[in-house]
């Protein structure tokens, strides 16, 4: 009976291209429903197994706390392997395709609310600790690209493309998929390159640990459970939240269903329209009346580079860095930054100040001095939110 399950399998891994993880899945199932069947004392006849023999073996099965999910997935995997013995001649009935599938209570995904992952995202790390770095992207690629971790565990670092933008995952049943990602997950993807060709050169993966070797599942799931954690996320803290979060995001900011089905690689446009529910649902969570309506930011940026051009890419990663202040101050107006190389012979010549105009108060000015203007950025931003948290204080 043994070699009959496994001839199955290698049917439905190389015939059908189901995913490691559903083979596994139905061989436990499987071999599990053999031994209650036979207690382990004779051979099964496959023949002569009932419709009332599956039902006996569920009941048994619910009694030891199986979920409704488990038990309808075990009878889904009875019932695919008869259809595979039926095909090849070896019985005439399937005994499982009259048992009725249990119930699945509807939930919604669980998702990670904005505000909290930009905390996250916001926090400060060592920027030159290799493993600091790698989880930091690990995070914000789940969240910002919507991929499975999976995905994210066998992306290679050639599909891996910083000019473009975008990046090629390998999903379920073999199928490819191009997703673009923005600016600021570019840079961190450099940075993190930057280390880890001084960690472990030569890497096929994108992803490895300090030794080259690479990532696996629970790595993966700890790094997620405990940033989440950290940014005070209570309820469920696993990858795929990310990218539930993902889809609802996307959503909320008026993407088309269809966009997200491709993004996220679904086979149905049905999987992904639970999303939708998850959006209507947020919008319940957090409607309040007009009066109460959190008052909208609208903030001017100007940027001014002094004898160069900035990139659009630079531009970019200012603006969203910039915008970011609003949080600590509200009633910000204008934010003029001015960049430029100052000692050009030295390595720590990049100079950025930012200046914020706000009215009824005293405007704030911010001037650091980098490596690179992001980081120049960066530290003057941090500035700047020291000093609008004391203007709270003396408030």
């Amino acid at each position: 009976m043994s070699n009959i399950i496994d001839k199955y399998l290698q049917y439905i891994k190389l015939e059908l291209n189901l995913s490691p993880h559903t083979v596994t899945a139905y061989g436990n199932d499987l071999r599990q429903w053999e031994q209650y069947l036979t207690a382990g004392k004779q051979e099964l006849d496959v023949a002569s197994v009932t419709a009332s023999d599956i039902r006996a073996w569920l009941l048994h099965l619910s009694g030891d706390g199986d979920s409704a999910r488990t038990l309808r997935r075990k009878v889904q995997a009875v019932r695919s392997f008869y259809k595979w013995l039926m095909r090849n001649g070896t019985v005439t009935v399937n005994p499982a395709a009259s048992v009725e599938l249990a119930r699945i209570p509807k939930r919604l995904p669980q998702m990670v609310r904005e505000d909290s992952v930009n905390t996250l995202l916001d926090s400060e790390i060592d920027e030159n600790d290799f493993e600091q770095v790698r989880n930091r992207l690990i995070v914000m690629m789940l969240y910002e690209t919507g991929m499975r971790r999976a995905e994210l565990l066998g992306l290679l670092d050639k599909n891996v493309d910083t000019v473009k933008g975008e990046l090629k995952v390998h999903g379920k049943r073999d199928k490819d998929r191009i997703i673009p990602f923005g600016t600021e997950l570019a840079l961190w993807i450099d940075k993190y390159r930057t280390l880890r060709e001084e960690q472990a050169r030569g890497c096929d993966l994108f992803f490895v640990r300090p030794d080259g070797k690479p990532l696996y599942a629970m790595l993966v799931y700890r790094v997620v459970r405990e940033a989440l954690g950290q940014a005070g996320v209570t309820s469920k803290r696993s990858p795929h939240v990310l990218r539930h979060s993902f889809a609802t995001a996307m959503l909320n900011d008026g993407a088309a269903l269809n966009s997200v089905k491709e993004l996220l690689g679904h086979e149905s446009l049905a999987t992904t329209q639970i999303y939708t529910h998850v959006t209507f649902s947020e919008l319940k969570n957090n409607y309040k009346l007009p009066g109460h309506l959190k008052k909208e930011a609208n903030m001017e940026i100007k940027v001014k580079a002094i004898h160069f051009d900035a990139t659009e890419k630079l531009e970019q990663f200012i603006n969203k860095k910039v915008e970011k202040l609003v949080k600590h101050h509200e009633e910000i107006a204008n934010a003029e930054v001015t960049l430029k190389v100052v000692k050009p012979e030295t390595a720590m010549n990049k100079e950025a100040s930012i200046k914020l105009l706000i009215p009824r108060n005293e405007d704030l000015f911010a001037n650091k001095v980098a490596d690179t203007f992001e980081e120049a950025i960066d530290l003057s931003v941090d500035a700047l939110k020291r000093q609008l948290e004391k203007t709270k204080k003396d408030k």
